[in-house]
């Protein structure tokens, strides 16, 4: 059974108060899903065999880049802690992700590095990639940061001192 707003407020996480609570509808869900299938049927009639390749080699790249751009960035800016950080694979938080709560301002920085230094190291590629696998590099990397970029779009006016929780089926932003 679901509370109200006003109870969900009162629920803690420590000394951290829900403040709001972002669902992933089952909408986002699908659509986030036939980008993915756009993408894989573009690829797949424009370049057939090179596409395929390309395809499996970019979503497999571009997790690695992000992977070590966070752990980079982590090391750099905060304590890492492998235990609050994994990989998901469940839609629409596909990739290395934190799976416990986490500074929003730091999720912010995080991913704004991930965004433009991954296109930096993408474009670094650019000489020895073919135009598939480009195409690719860029489309997967901007389709992994997409569903990220849309929570900090609806978290902008918050205070930036909270903490998130992401989970599968729910965001929540708290903070004390």
């Amino acid at each position: 059974m679901r509370g109200t707003l006003a109870e969900q407020e009162k629920a803690t996480i420590y000394q951290y108060q829900l403040i709001r609570k972002i669902v992933v509808r089952k909408e986002l869900i699908w659509s986030y899903l036939s980008v993915a299938c756009i993408i894989s049927i573009f690829q797949l009639a424009l370049y057939q065999v090179d596409g395929a390749i390309a395809l499996a080699l970019g979503l497999i790249v571009t997790q690695l880049i992000q992977f070590i751009i966070i752990r980079l960035t982590l090391i750099r800016v905060d304590e890492p802690d492998n235990r609050r950080w994994g990989y998901r694979l469940i839609l629409p938080w596909v990739g290395y992700i934190p799976i416990a709560h986490i500074e929003l301002a730091l999720f912010r920085r995080l991913q704004r590095h991930m965004f433009w230094l991954g296109l930096c190291a993408i474009g670094v590629a650019y000489p020895w990639a073919n135009e598939a696998q480009m195409i690719s590099l860029i489309c997967w990397h901007l389709w992994t940061l997409a569903p990220r970029v849309v929570l900090l779009r609806q978290l902008r006016k918050v205070r930036r001192d909270g903490v998130l929780r992401i989970q599968a089926a729910d965001v929540s932003y708290y903070h004390r």
